[in-house]
């Protein structure tokens, strides 16, 4: 099927293109591997069958059944260094690049500043919308600027880092914006002279492990892979999407009333509130290594959903469910997703 310049592949497999590996399909297909292709995209997108679904490195997207309309794969390639001082420099790196061999040209060129973000899966272009973080580290610490293709008007834009209203796993993507755009490239601001961030969770304990009491870049971001492996599964191995759960947010006073009750909580100072580790949570509830139908909690780290047998996408949302309802009979708190269902 022809839309302008466009080739719409029909009845997709999308079965390698999303890391939970649910065997689903879509009835049109569509893939972006230039900025060009996604501005034509954006000229003729009234035409294109709806409902859409923009699908990077699909390791934050669930599909629960078969999608009815168009999934938008986007892979434009590409890494520029556009600006060098003394002290830092600017890379302006298309949005198709994957996440982690960004971060691996960051760390071998010891540009600081997402060293902490190793091993996340996915591509650069999602990055801004979800604010991907982990070990103290968000994405936005980085971010300089994001440009896109509007398609409402068909033209390119670009914001600055304080016009994409940040948050905790949030952006003016996820809200204002939704659905009315195409990242095209995102432009980084490291440094060349960093410190590293080594405080979040068990950092230091692994390097002590290894005798490393001053690492560089390259050993905190090998220490921080040799983390998740030993936590995450491999979604090439075993379907999954990484942290399935977002940490909980809540006041000081609330978690004042939840430590009473459970002196070992794990929980973090973010401002003037308290981050509680989900995982932490379903991990005291016994969620870890139970199994419904072909999904099931990973053994090694309760935040983690995977498709242990041939699960549907249905069965691991109604996993889900059954731990969101647990938690909230348990601590009071309504535990949100992560990953997004399509």
């Amino acid at each position: 099927m022809k839309i302008g310049n466009l080739s719409l592949q029909k009845n997709t497999s999308l079965k390698s293109y999303h890391t939970f590996g649910c065997e689903v399909s879509s009835k049109f297909f569509l893939e972006l591997n230039t900025i060009e292709k996604i501005e034509e995209c954006a000229k003729h997108f009234d035409e294109i069958p709806k409902p859409i679904y923009f699908l990077g490195g699909g390791a934050n997207s669930l599909f629960i059944n078969d999608f009815p309309g168009t999934v938008i794969h986007i892979f434009n390639k590409g890494i520029e260094l556009i600006e060098e001082n003394d002290k830092e420099v600017l890379i302006r790196v298309q949005a198709g690049e994957d996440w982690d061999e960004f971060v691996k040209f960051c760390v071998e060129n010891e540009y600081y500043g997402l060293e902490n973000l190793t091993a996340i899966p996915g591509q650069v272009g999602t990055a801004p919308i979800q604010n991907i973080g982990a070990y103290g580290v968000e994405a936005k610490d980085c971010i300089d600027e994001v440009y896109y293709t509007d398609l409402t008007d068909g033209e390119s834009y670009v914001l600055e880092n304080s016009d994409c209203n940040f948050g905790y796993r949030d952006s003016i993507f996820k809200n204002e914006m939704q659905d009315q755009f195409i990242i095209t490239e995102v432009v980084f601001r490291l440094s060349k002279n960093g410190k590293l961030k080594l405080d979040y969770g068990t950092i230091k304990q692994e390097l002590s492990n290894q005798a490393i009491i001053q690492p560089t870049i390259a050993q905190l971001s090998d220490t921080i892979r040799k983390i998740r492996a030993s936590k995450l599964p491999d979604p090439k191995e075993v379907g999954n999407g990484g942290s399935f759960f977002k940490n909980p947010i809540v006041s000081m006073s609330q978690f004042e009333e939840l430590k009473k009750q459970y002196p070992e909580i794990v929980a973090y100072q973010n401002g003037d509130k308290m981050k509680i580790a989900a995982g932490w949570m379903i991990d005291y509830l016994n969620w870890k290594g139970r199994e419904h139908n072909g999904a099931a909690v990973h053994t090694q780290q309760a935040l983690v959903l995977i498709n242990k047998n041939n699960a549907t996408g249905k069965d691991i949302v109604e996993l889900s469910q059954m731990i969101q309802e647990d938690i909230q009979k348990h601590f009071g708190i309504n535990l949100e997703t992560e990953v997004q269902f399509c």
